[in-house]
């Protein structure tokens, strides 16, 4: 009985659903909801049509692309273990951020970006609205000047473009001025970061950005490191080599950590990606140990020896001049403007800055940086 009764009640139940009658008119409009946390970030890449989900997401081991390796070197690198990503407010967000890279890309307004993740795949890749890995721009860019008189210049050095879409300078104020040599110029420096920022990578690879001192004879270049193999895989020729053997450092240098250097645990040498520079530098040669790499701390035909000494130079007379601080190497503000006459000298100042900030030790382009620095010292020792 107790079965007739649930089958009957089931039937009856399922009777009303399907006799549902038509809708009702829709009811009033209701109060507008509290903004989401994450309202700020507005831009989304979208789907492709034809895209298939396991291509990419399946079951443990992807061996189409290997997203999962590629995201663990990506944690070793200074874009996923740094913390400028933490830099998320608007005027910042556009190149700390993936969120901020997004919107400046899209052409949207960037805004601050609340629960910002560093720069990683989304930022550099928009696989699920392309349904591939390609960048998401390779577009030319305009590097601004930071010098009176000097115009802007173009990075386009192929995939290298995406990553000078970041790597570039910020604006200086005041703008150092070659002309103003008399005694009586003066430039007053009230910002301890009087410099162009740390993204002048581009600008130092293809030999612009520095401040040029009238009575001195222009700046060298070293063209190989901005044409040949350079000139269509940009900063990715060098710097996201595959390590060779493969499986000697994977995920710890080259590739996406973007790596140059590695110093295996308890090691006292570093293990350096010289692949790059092999495919354009015939005379070096791996010195191997096992399955380690060693060579002079890249020091080839002593151009960062040369560079090493110059800054060391240039540095100690900064410092004497009370310019920069002993204690940390920064603009020496703290207490007072910095007050340079004539004012073209502050030329020497920003050329220091901007070496240091570039990081590459010279090696981005070692004529460029000497030539540079040889200028420096000589206008700071007049």
């Amino acid at each position: 009985m107790k079965q007739f009764l649930t089958v009957l009640i089931a039937l009856a139940l399922f009777g009303l659903m399907a006799c549902e009658g038509p809708a009702g008119p829709a009811g009033a409009k209701g109060d507008t909801g509290t903004a989401g946390q994450n309202a700020g970030f507005v831009y989304f890449d979208g789907f492709k049509d034809s895209l298939k989900c396991a291509a990419c997401h399946n079951p443990e081991t992807d061996t189409t692309y290997y997203i999962a390796g590629k995201a663990l070197e990506w944690e070793e690198s200074t874009h996923g273990s740094g913390t400028a990503w933490e830099e998320n407010r608007s005027s910042c967000a556009e190149c700390h951020t993936t969120e901020g890279f997004m919107l400046k890309q899209a052409g949207k307004t960037v805004t601050d970006i609340p629960d910002a993740t560093p720069p990683g795949c989304f930022a550099c890749h928009s696989p699920h609205s392309k349904g591939d890995f390609s960048l998401r721009t390779i577009a030319p860019v305009t590097l601004a000047s930071n010098i009176t008189g000097v115009a802007a210049t173009t990075f386009d050095l192929g995939k290298g473009n995406l990553c000078v879409a970041c790597h570039h300078p910020r604006t200086v104020s005041p703008m150092p001025d070659p002309t103003k040599t008399a005694s009586t110029d003066t430039i007053k420096i009230t910002n301890n970061r009087w410099y162009a920022h740390y993204g002048v990578q581009g600008q130092i690879l293809t030999g612009a950005g520095a401040f040029q001192f009238t009575d001195a004879a222009a700046y060298g270049k070293t063209t190989a490191h901005s044409s040949g193999v350079v000139a269509t895989e940009g900063c990715t020729a060098c710097h996201m080599q595959n390590f060779s053997p493969a499986n000697a450092f994977g995920g710890k240098i080259g590739a996406h950590t973007m790596e140059m250097r590695y110093t295996p645990e308890g090691a006292s040498t570093s293990v350096l990606l010289v692949e790059g520079c092999m495919k354009c530098h015939s005379s070096i040669t791996k010195k191997t140990s096992g399955s380690y790499s060693n060579i002079d701390d890249f020091n080839y035909n002593g151009k960062k020896a040369a560079f090493d000494a110059n800054m060391d130079t240039l540095k100690t007379l900064l410092v004497a001049k009370g310019w920069i601080n002993t204690s940390d190497g920064i603009v020496a503000t703290t207490a007072s403007p910095l007050v340079i006459i004539p004012a073209s000298r502050a030329g020497a100042l920003f050329n220091y800055m901007l070496l240091l900030h570039d990081g590459s030790k010279g090696i981005h382009n070692p004529a460029y940086a000497n030539d540079i620095l040889r200028a420096s010292i000589a206008e700071i020792r007049k």
